[in-house]
C-alpha cells in the first residue's frame, strides 16, 4: 500500500498491526540543517539542496528521497510566509555557520554586529539574534511587552491575514504534492496562542497578563483567532479534499509540569483551540488534527481531545507523568501519538548503536500496539547527531513495520 493508504487506513482504524512513519513531516520531527547536511553526504546525496525555511530552528525541507529512505509516509505544506514574515516563494544561496552551501527564502537578510553575530530585522526593528557560531535565533524584540490596554494591540506575524497571492501558491503547492507523491499531506498552519502570546509580550508579561488582564488577552486571543480562522478556511475551501492532517503548535507543558493551571487553560486558551479544531471536523470529517506540545502534559490531554485533537506530538517521555505505557495505556485508543519513538533529550552525540536500535524497538513495541500510532523521534535532531543514529532510528522502525504487515499477507 501508499503511505497516503496507509495514513488513511490509521484514520479510519483499520491499522491494528502496523503504524506509520514520519520524518520532516513537521516542523517538529525534522532535524537541524547541520544533521541534515552530514546525512546526505553519508547517503551520497550531496547534490540535494538544503534549503532552511524554519530559520528559528534552522531546520530544512527534506528532500522527497531522503523522506523515503527513512521511511516516511508524510510530506508537509507551509504557508509561505512562515518565520520572520518572509517570503519563501524564491530562494537564494548561503551558507551555514560551518560554510556549508544551503538555500535561504530570498527576502532573509541578516545585519551583522561587533561580537559577529547577526540580527534579523521584522517591520523595520531588529527582532532576533543569533550570536557568533550560533545555531539557531533568539527573539529579542516582544512589540506588545507593555501593552495593557486592548486598544493598544496589534498584529505580527503570523497571526495576520494571508493575501490571496500567499493563499493561491500555498493551495498551488498542496495540489502539487497531492499529485506528484503518494504521501499523506500535512498543513504546517501552527495556530499558536500561547507561543505567539509570549513571542508578542514576552514570556513574564504573558504569563502576568493571563492571570491578571484577562479581558487584554481574552481580546489579543480573540484577534489572532479571527485572523488563523480566515487564513484556514480559505486554504481549506481550495484544497481540504488533498490535506490529511492540519498541524497546530503550542507547548504547553514544562519538564515537570504545566505552564499554567487546568483551569486557566479552559478559561483562557481552550475556548479558541475548540473554535479552529471544531471548524475542522465539522467541515472536513476525513482531515485529522495534530497537536503538538512539549513537556508534562498528561492531565491536559482529555482536555485536548474533548477541544478537537486527534494526535499528540512530541510525546516527550522525559517529562513527569509521561510514561510511554501509562500513555498508551489510558489515552491510545481514542488518540493517535506522534513521536515518542526516540529521546532526543538525552541522545548522545556518539551512541551505542545497538542502545539505540534496541531503545526505539522497545517504543516501537509499546506505542504501535493496537494501531494508532506515527513513529518519530521526540523533536527535531540536533546538530551534532551523527547520520548513523538517525539511520539506525528509523531502518529499526522501517524493519519492524515490513515484519508486522508481512505476518498479515
Amino acid at each position: 500500500m501508499t503511505s497516503r493508504e496507509r495514513v488513511r487506513k490509521m484514520f479510519r482504524g483499520e491499522l491494528k498491526n502496523s503504524f506509520c512513519i514520519s520524518t520532516g513531516g513537521m516542523a517538529n520531527d525534522n532535524m537541524s540543517a547541520y544533521a541534515y547536511a552530514k546525512l546526505l553526504k553519508h547517503l551520497g546525496m550531496e547534490d540535494k539542496p538544503i534549503k532552511v525555511y524554519d530559520l528559528f530552528q534552522m531546520i530544512p525541507i527534506l528532500d522527497i528521497d531522503v523522506v523515503n529512505r527513512l521511511g516516511g509516509d508524510f510530506v508537509h505544506v507551509q504557508r509561505p510566509r512562515y518565520r520572520f514574515n518572509m517570503d519563501q516563494k524564491e530562494w537564494k544561496p548561503g551558507f551555514l555557520n560551518d560554510g556549508t552551501p544551503c538555500y535561504y527564502p530570498a527576502e532573509f537578510e541578516t545585519i551583522p554586529d561587533d561580537k559577529r553575530g547577526k540580527w534579523v530585522e521584522m517591520d523595520g526593528e531588529r527582532y532576533a539574534y543569533m550570536p557568533k557560531n550560533g545555531l539557531y535565533f533568539d527573539i529579542m524584540k516582544h512589540p506588545l511587552e507593555d501593552a495593557l490596554d486592548p486598544e493598544e494591540l496589534k498584529l505580527i506575524h503570523p497571526a495576520v491575514y494571508m493575501s490571496e497571492e500567499d493563499i493561491d501558491y500555498t493551495v498551488k503547492e498542496i495540489e502539487y504534492l497531492y499529485e506528484n507523491t503518494d504521501k499523506a499531506i500535512v498543513l504546517l498552519f501552527a495556530g499558536q496562542l500561547v507561543e505567539q502570546g509570549q513571542r508578542d509580550f514576552g514570556f513574564e508579561s504573558f504569563y502576568c497578563n493571563l492571570a491578571v488582564e484577562q479581558e487584554l488577552m481574552h481580546a489579543y486571543f480573540r484577534m489572532i483567532t479571527d485572523a488563523y480562522m480566515h487564513n484556514l478556511s480559505k486554504i481549506l475551501e481550495r484544497a481540504g479534499d488533498k490535506i490529511d492532517v492540519v498541524w497546530f503548535c503550542d507547548d504547553i507543558g514544562t519538564q515537570e509540569t504545566l505552564q499554567f493551571s487546568i483551569p486557566m487553560y479552559k478559561e483562557m486558551i481552550k475556548p479558541y483551540t475548540t473554535e479552529m479544531w471544531g471548524y475542522i471536523h465539522q467541515n472536513y470529517e476525513h482531515i485529522r488534527v495534530r497537536y503538538h506540545s512539549c513537556g508534562a502534559v498528561f492531565d491536559l490531554i482529555p482536555e485536548f481531545m474533548d477541544a478537537g485533537a486527534d494526535m499528540l506530538n512530541p510525546v516527550q517521555i522525559s517529562a513527569k507523568g509521561m510514561d510511554p505505557q501509562r500513555l498508551k495505556d489510558t489515552y491510545g485508543e481514542k488518540l493517535i501519538f506522534w513521536g515518542g519513538g526516540t529521546d532526543t533529550q538525552s541522545l548522545d552525540p556518539h551512541p551505542d548503536l545497538d542502545e539505540v536500535r534496541a531503545n526505539a524497538q522497545n517504543l516501537l513495541e509499546i506505542f504501535s500496539k493496537n494501531g494508532n500510532y506515527v513513529f518519530t523521534q521526540i523533536h527535531n535532531f540536533q546538530a551534532d547527531t551523527e547520520p548513523e543514529t538517525i539511520l539506525a532510528i528509523f531502518d529499526t522502525a522501517k524493519s519492524y513495520r515490513e515484519k508486522l504487515e508481512s505476518e498479515q499477507e
